[in-house]
């Protein structure tokens, strides 16, 4: 697969400085559900410029560029979107509706995922505990379940916690 074009600042009309900026904050802008709802309705999704403009922002996955995505949900999605099956789906507002509500979930446990990792990190350690003991006292630890950020239909609610 070869490299994407880059436009030059003359075709652009502005500098690299200002076109790392509105980069950046297109691509932040992907990682809103109800944006990709709208793009995908109003057939943006179906441009093959747009897409090819999509295929281009994948540099923002390189370490050196990475380290400035304040939204990293945003660099998913704009993996999402290379997929045909998911500029379909997301055009439909309630498939637009779960993918919102599975980031929500994400972000609501975030931290409780970050605890049951480092747990299992210094469990693995240890090796003390049987598995299933270990899994019992760290579902105890951390509230319940935790969602996964899974769109394809098969995600579970988070257990009440």
């Amino acid at each position: 697969m070869e490299e994407p074009r880059r436009a030059g600042p003359e075709e652009v009309g502005c500098d690299d400085r200002r076109r790392f900026e509105l980069e950046l904050e297109f691509l932040h802008c992907l990682a809103n559900p109800g944006y990709l709802n709208w793009l995908a309705q109003n057939r943006y999704l179906d441009d093959p410029a747009f897409l090819e403009y999509l295929r281009y922002l994948q540099y923002w996955r390189q370490p050196q560029y990475a380290r400035f995505v304040v939204y990293p949900h945003a660099l998913y999605f704009l993996d999402l979107l290379q997929t045909p099956e998911f500029r379909a789906k997301i055009a439909n507002p309630a498939y637009k509706e779960l993918v919102h509500t599975q980031q929500y979930f994400f972000w609501q446990h975030a931290r409780a995922n970050r605890m049951r990792e480092k747990m299992e990190a210094q469990q693995g350690k240890a090796g003390g505990q049987a598995p299933a003991a270990a899994a019992a006292q760290q579902q105890q630890a951390v509230g319940g379940g935790v969602a996964a950020m899974e769109l394809d239909g098969k995600a579970a609610a988070p257990a009440p916690g």
